[in-house]
């Protein structure tokens, strides 16, 4: 049975069960203090009682701060992207306590937050929120009734930037640096992320069967690339030809070293990812269809593969023009076997 305790106007309740910690609240009316108690001590009895007392005393940067770390041991990719936003993240909702992290809270959250930066980030610093309660639940056993819910903010951030051929002169006539050379060259011919460009070992190259193998690739699966002419030329022109990775160079550096050169020639609104996009859309161009180009650029989702690809009309045109050709020289075939 619970003992109730009045002090002055107050009334507290207080439940002590055998396997459970003792349970403690104050009332202004003795009324609600014996509903709360009969109530608490029902649901004890037939196992439904849920302590939210931890989420009610455990701020949420203490969490943030943990999940962090378990992302940390796990060595997942995205740990800088964590890190930094984590300290924005904790500037703003550090000091709640978890359970206080509510739909209203993250609502007010993401419209604040929408006024100094782009939808997907905010749209990503709402995943790192929530997938830091749901390791409070699940990885450190505090109890919350469920995860707040949100409507994230619509992201429209696909570029249909290619890069034409002059660009490509003048960067490669510009950038001295071999390594940063060789890499747009294998960018262009490969579609490879950056990070994958700079993860090539000599030993994941079959020269026999043309073929890259990367053994990680940002979907954790490994995948096969099939090498042009070009890709090979270029790849045999680095200068560390033996075990180990084949370039030095680190991404930032990389990254940094292009946008250089693209300021210098005033090549505007160019990155390196576009690389990518522009070898991606040439196999398109080449007649590949989408299961083939996927194979090749690692693509697992066809609507993110579509966003990479923005056919030129003329070269659509110049398609038309050989399939009605082939077609119009099928049709004369046939008529003259009559």
């Amino acid at each position: 049975m619970a003992t109730f305790v009045t002090t002055g106007k107050k009334t507290k309740a207080i439940i002590r069960k055998q396997g459970h910690r003792t349970l403690c609240k104050t009332f202004i009316k003795k009324t609600d203090a014996l509903v709360w108690a009969r109530k608490v001590e029902s649901e004890i009895e037939r196992g439904l009682f849920e302590d939210t007392a931890r989420a009610k005393t455990t701020r949420f940067k203490l969490v943030l701060g943990e999940y962090y770390q378990s992302c940390a041991q796990r060595q997942l990719k995205a740990l800088k992207f964590i890190q930094s936003h984590s300290r924005t993240i904790t500037a703003h909702l550090g000091s709640y306590m978890i359970a206080d992290i509510n739909s209203e809270l993250l609502a007010s959250y993401r419209d604040t937050r929408l006024k100094y930066v782009r939808p997907a980030t905010v749209k990503h610093e709402l995943g790192i929120i929530l997938r830091a309660l749901k390791f409070a639940m699940n990885e450190k056993g505090i109890y919350l009734p469920s995860l707040p819910k949100i409507n994230f903010p619509h992201v429209r951030n696909a570029r249909n930037r290619r890069v034409s051929d002059d660009e490509i002169e003048m960067l490669a006539s510009h950038i001295s640096n071999p390594e940063v050379h060789l890499l747009i060259k294998l960018a262009l011919e490969t579609g490879m992320r950056r990070g994958e460009l700079l993860n090539i070992h000599w030993q994941d190259i079959n020269w026999s069967a043309k073929i890259l193998i990367i053994p990680t690739t940002k979907n954790g699966e490994s995948r096969e690339i099939p090498l042009t002419s070009r890709a090979i030329n270029a790849l045999l022109m680095v200068s560390k030809q033996d075990i180990g990775a084949l370039f030095s160079i680190k991404p930032d550096s990389l990254s940094q070293a292009f946008n250089r050169a693209c300021k210098k020639l005033n090549i505007s609104d160019l990155r390196f990812h576009d690389l990518r996009h522009e070898a991606t859309t040439r196999l398109f161009e080449l007649g590949l269809n989408v299961i083939e180009v996927s194979t090749i650029t690692g693509h697992k989702d066809l609507t993110m593969l579509s966003r990479y690809t923005h056919l030129k009309a003329e070269k659509l045109g110049e398609k038309l023009v050989k399939l009605e050709r082939a077609k119009s020289e099928y049709r004369n075939r046939s008529q003259e076997g009559f």
